[in-house]
């Protein structure tokens, strides 16, 4: 069975971007357009890796890895921030809730790719 990973960003584009980029590397994508929806999703169903943005509409990147980690179903989850934040408090905020990697955009699709195989294995 394909590992399952949640795209979690505001934009459709970058959302649909990469869920088929990761279907095309074997994966199974499914997106989510903020934190709150993310959360819904996760209580559904079985994920095994998370990618998300930081800036987005009802609940940020931030607070949604912060709920994660504070759920013990969920706290092992790994999770890798995409975005366009680079600012040096943005990314220690971001390790410092619990991101496993902290990537700015634009990302080459390979290096991503290595990323979540790697946090899979």
């Amino acid at each position: 069975m394909a590992a399952r990973v949640l795209v979690v960003d505001d934009s459709p584009t970058i959302v649909n971007m990469l869920s088929l980029m990761l279907r095309q590397h074997g994966f199974d994508a499914m997106g989510a357009k903020d934190g709150r929806e993310a959360l819904a999703m996760l209580q559904r169903q079985s994920v095994d890796l998370v990618i998300t943005d930081v800036n987005m509409p009802n609940m940020d990147g931030f607070a949604l890895i912060s709920a994660i980690r504070g759920n013990p179903a969920w706290s092992g989850l790994p999770i890798i921030v995409l975005t366009t934040e680079s600012a040096p408090r943005d990314l220690e905020s971001g390790l410092r809730r619990g991101a496993d990697l902290y990537v700015t955009k634009p990302v080459k699709p390979a290096d991503l790719m290595v990323m979540v195989r790697s946090l899979l294995a």
